[in-house]
């Protein structure tokens, strides 16, 4: 069929991804912060640990007997022993520390193993809501916050 010079291709629908980037937009749900299988858990960074600590008032010593626990490799996580993010509100379900929150959750869901070959993979439609709506993240905003979780898992 036909274009006229005047009409416009169809936008993507719901989930599709386009050349110009992925299609996302937080719902603000929550789920990302509560235990789900294999993703219960967020990896801090030195840097992490220490604008969490700046955020809730608190030293960094504290903030890591509080709020923290290495695993069995030596990782520093956040705790998830109840279910969920110990930095979720249970009752607004927001992050209460949202704007200095880990970069594991900023990056999220432009994680390397949630992107393959420019678009989500099936995992990521099923974890997240948020997948297929709202605006089109560029593909280079998208890989730019990729490469921040590549760098922050190599630390």
């Amino acid at each position: 069929m036909a274009t006229s010079a005047t009409s416009r291709p169809a936008s993507p629908g719901p989930g599709e991804e386009t050349a110009r980037g992925l299609r996302f937009e937080c719902t603000q749900c929550g789920k990302c912060c509560w235990t789900r299988g294999e993703y219960t858990h967020v990896y801090l960074t030195k840097d992490d640990l220490a604008a969490l600590a700046a955020a809730t008032g608190t030293t960094l010593r504290r903030f890591r007997e509080r709020y923290t626990f290495r695993d069995e490799n030596g990782w520093t996580e956040l705790d998830f022993s109840g279910g969920r993010c110990v930095m979720l509100d249970p009752d607004t379900n927001l992050c209460t520390v949202y704007e200095s929150r880990p970069t594991q959750c900023r990056t999220f869901p432009f994680w390397p193993e949630l992107v393959r070959r420019g678009g989500w993979t099936a995992e990521a439609k099923r974890i997240c809501e948020g997948i297929g709506q709202g605006r089109v993240v560029p593909k280079e905003e998208a890989a730019a916050r990729i490469a921040v979780q590549k760098k922050a898992d190599a630390e």
